[in-house]
């Protein structure tokens, strides 16, 4: 090209004088979305009208990678490739792991809502409105009223049904932090003051972890497949606990957050030291050196066949084996009770 500088054609100038999309925008919206992470998925629009992108065109495109991912949920792998012939094979994957935590329901309502936001476009209201107005609706499936939307909330309940009634029991057990005796002296004064003081903590920790500060997110999650293989190579026992059950929730300039989908086994992640492997994944894929914290998140589906695979492949080969009672805490939450004798 005439107007190339020393280094030819870049990728970035490319796109932009032949009007493509950047695809990784389109996985970025795409993360955004499975996480159902709004802050993300409005940053990424910004992104989109700030680098000089058509919302039209953006919006068509999305609504062709949707339609791709469908094709994925719904013949898996066995003749995906029959169909998406050109599709390189680290995106094929990529996309596999995304079908699998959006869902048949909500990939199917998304294509209704981009589908149909395509063709108000041509009025004239704004574009980058529309654009920001569909991702909206996308992310908040409840006040759709149609059989989609029913669809989708219905999905989303699925997912945590076994999670809520264990974040219920134990919200309610830390509202209801009472003294034993009315008239007690000092010592249980402090002690009530103590139990206040740890009822606080997770609060304040959980309000930070939502801060992600200027570390991008959408890399992290974008690279999230690869890091897991990673993990697989190190520790059987940990690729186990985050393959089907975890997600990259927030990270900051001193550690990267991970969801995990119970209780159970965000202990065993804690307790087998699973940290420090998924420490050492990240810098050799990712670069970054941070360090691993985890929360639960019942919002991970665990019912995909990527799920169910892994709940079903061979037993881990790593010398830090789970026990009958991890196992059970692992896969149904459940808690040791211990008897005094």
């Amino acid at each position: 090209m005439a107007g190339a500088g020393d280094d030819g054609v870049s990728y970035d100038i490319a796109i932009q004088l032949l009007g493509f999309t950047d695809g990784a925008l389109l996985d970025d919206a795409v993360d955004a979305i499975a996480a159902h992470d709004g802050a993300t998925l409005f940053k990424t629009m910004d992104r989109v009208i700030e680098s000089g992108h058509d919302p039209r065109r953006f919006t068509a495109d999305m609504l062709e990678r949707i339609r791709d991912l469908m094709i994925v949920d719904a013949l898996k792998d066995s003749t995906v490739n029959s169909i998406l012939r050109d599709m390189p094979d680290d995106q094929m994957e990529r996309m596999r792991n995304q079908a699998s935590r959006i869902g048949s329901a909500n990939l199917s309502r998304a294509a209704d809502i981009a589908a149909e936001g395509l063709t108000q476009m041509r009025g004239a209201t704004a574009p980058r409105l529309m654009l920001e107005l569909i991702c909206g609706r996308i992310l908040l499936p409840i006040g759709d009223s149609s059989d989609s939307g029913m669809l989708s909330r219905i999905e989303r309940l699925e997912r945590a049904e076994n999670l809520a009634p264990m974040s219920t029991v134990r919200s309610s057990e830390a509202r209801t932090v009472e003294p034993k005796e009315s008239t007690g002296s000092t010592h249980a004064t402090s002690e009530v003051t103590h139990s206040k003081v740890e009822e606080v903590e997770p609060t304040a920790k959980s309000s930070s972890v939502s801060q992600s500060g200027a570390f991008d997110i959408s890399a992290l999650r974008r690279a999230w497949p690869d890091v897991i293989e990673d993990v697989k190579k190190r520790r059987r026992l940990t690729w186990s606990l985050l393959s089907a059950s975890a997600q990259v929730l927030a990270v900051d300039e001193t550690a990267i957050t991970i969801g995990i989908v119970n209780a159970g086994a965000r202990d065993s992640f804690v307790r087998s030291e699973s940290d420090e492997i998924l420490r050492k994944a990240f810098v050799d894929v990712v670069g970054i050196d941070r360090r691993i914290e985890c929360v639960v998140d019942p919002s991970i589906d665990t019912n995909t066949p990527a799920a169910r695979e892994t709940r079903t492949s061979e037993a881990p080969t790593d010398k830090n084996l789970l026990s009958g009672a991890a196992l059970l805490a692992q896969e149904l939450g459940a808690k040791v009770i211990e008897k005094n004798l």
